[in-house]
C-alpha cells in the first residue's frame, strides 16, 4: 500500500531540490516567521529538562540531534523555506546579532498565543513588536521588505482551557477575540511593509493525541474540532477583502485528509492515497506513561518516562510525533498538499 504514496514524495523532493530549474525569484524572498511551536525552530533557550524545554532533549530530533524543534525533524516553517530554495527556516530571533540574515528571521516561540498563556513567552503582538523595532533601527532595510513573505502560525494555545469554559457564549467570545487579534497583527505587518503574508487556519484540534487519548486514539474530539471550525470561519471572514496579498493556509483540510479522511475519500484517488499514508493517524510516536506527562520526560534516575512507537523507524508509521505536533513526515505531507498554491501566491 505504501507504493501509492512514494511517488508524490519523490516528486516533492525533486521540486524542492530543482533550484536551477525553477525561477531564481524564489531565492530573492526574505522570510519572517511568527507564531508558536508549529513554526519555532529554537527560540526557547535550552535549560534543564522540562515540558517547556523538551525540544532540546532526546528523543526530539529523532535520529538527528535535537534542534529546538518540537518534532523528530523539520517543522512547517522549514518546509516553506524549502519552497524558497533554502534547506531550513531562517535564523531565530534568540540568536540575533546586529544584522539580520539575508534570508530573514524567525520570531516564533513555542507555547505562544495571541494572548498571555501559561507559558510566559512573547505573544504574537510582542513578536511583531520585535520586527517593527528592527525595521525602525534599519536592521531590516526597506528595499529588502519589498521581497518579504511572512508566516503567521497560531495553532491553538489560546484554546488550551476551552474544555473548562462554562458556556458556549464564552467560547464564541474567545474565538472572536483570538481571530480579531490575528487579523489585527496581519494588518500591522502589512502597514510595516510586508507585501506577502501566509496565515495558518487551525488544524483539527480534536484529532491531536492530547484530545484523542481518552478514546485510546480511536476517534477525534468533536467539541475541540468544532472550536477549530468556528475559529477558521471567523478568521476567513476577518482576512477577507480588507487584507490583500494574504493567503490563508488551510491546515484544517490538509491535516484532515491525513488523520480524519471523509467517507468520500475513496472516491477521489488522490484523497484515498493520502488517507492511507500513515499507519497510526491519531496515536503519537512518542507517548508519555503519564497522561499529564510529556515526551522526553525522565525520572530522578534519568530513566525515560515515555515510550517510542515500534513504528518509529517507519516514516509512514505515525502522523503525530507527540501530544500535539506532527512528525517530520507528517509535516511533509501537509505541506505537499499546499505547495503549488503557495508557489502561485508568491509567483515562483
Amino acid at each position: 500500500m505504501k507504493l501509492l504514496v512514494i511517488l508524490p514524495v519523490v516528486c516533492f523532493l525533486i521540486v524542492l531540490n530543482a533550484a536551477h530549474v525553477e525561477s531564481k525569484s524564489r531565492f530573492m524572498y526574505q522570510m519572517l516567521v511568527f507564531g508558536d511551536s508549529y513554526a519555532d525552530t529554537g527560540n526557547i533557550p535550552k535549560s534543564d529538562l522540562s515540558p517547556e524545554s523538551r525540544q532540546w532533549y532526546s528523543p526530539y530530533g529523532g535520529r538527528r540531534h535535537p534542534s529546538g524543534r518540537l518534532s523528530n525533524g523539520k517543522v512547517q516553517s522549514d518546509f516553506i523555506a524549502m519552497l524558497l530554495g533554502r534547506s531550513e527556516g531562517p535564523p531565530t530571533y534568540r540568536l540575533r546579532s546586529r544584522y539580520v540574515d539575508m534570508f530573514g528571521m524567525n520570531f516564533a516561540f513555542s507555547g505562544s498565543g495571541v494572548f498571555e498563556v501559561p507559558q510566559k513567552v512573547p505573544t504574537l503582538s510582542e513578536q511583531v513588536d520585535y520586527v517593527e523595532i528592527l525595521i525602525k533601527e534599519g536592521a531590516i532595510k526597506d528595499w529588502r521588505l519589498k521581497d518579504t513573505v511572512a508566516l503567521v502560525a497560531i495553532s491553538g494555545n489560546d484554546y488550551v482551557h476551552i474544555a473548562n469554559m462554562s458556556s458556549s457564549n464564552e467560547t464564541i467570545a474567545l474565538v472572536g477575540n483570538v481571530t480579531t487579534e490575528i487579523a489585527k497583527e496581519v494588518k500591522r505587518l502589512q502597514d510595516l511593509g510586508v507585501p506577502k503574508i501566509l496565515v495558518n487556519n487551525l488544524h483539527p484540534l480534536g484529532c491531536t493525541p492530547r484530545h484523542s487519548r481518552p478514546s485510546n486514539y480511536a476517534r477525534c474530539d468533536d467539541r475541540a474540532n468544532m472550536v477549530a471550525s468556528m475559529h477558521n470561519k471567523n478568521l476567513a471572514e476577518k482576512l477577507g477583502s480588507d487584507h490583500e496579498n494574504v493567503m490563508l493556509l488551510d491546515l484544517n483540510t490538509a491535516f484532515s485528509k491525513l488523520v480524519q479522511p471523509s467517507p468520500d475519500a475513496a472516491k477521489n484517488p488522490s484523497d484515498d492515497n493520502l488517507a492511507k499514508t500513515f499507519t497510526n493517524k491519531l496515536r503519537p510516536s512518542c507517548e508519555s506513561y503519564d497522561p499529564k506527562g510529556y515526551c522526553g520526560q525522565e525520572d530522578e534516575n534519568d530513566h525515560p518516562q515515555y515510550s517510542l512507537s515500534d513504528l518509529d523507524d517507519d516514516p509512514f508509521g505515525n502522523f503525530y510525533w507527540d501530544d500535539v505536533h506532527p512528525t517530520h513526515t507528517g509535516w511533509y505531507f501537509v505541506m505537499m498538499q499546499m505547495q503549488e498554491y503557495i508557489k502561485d501566491f508568491l509567483d515562483i
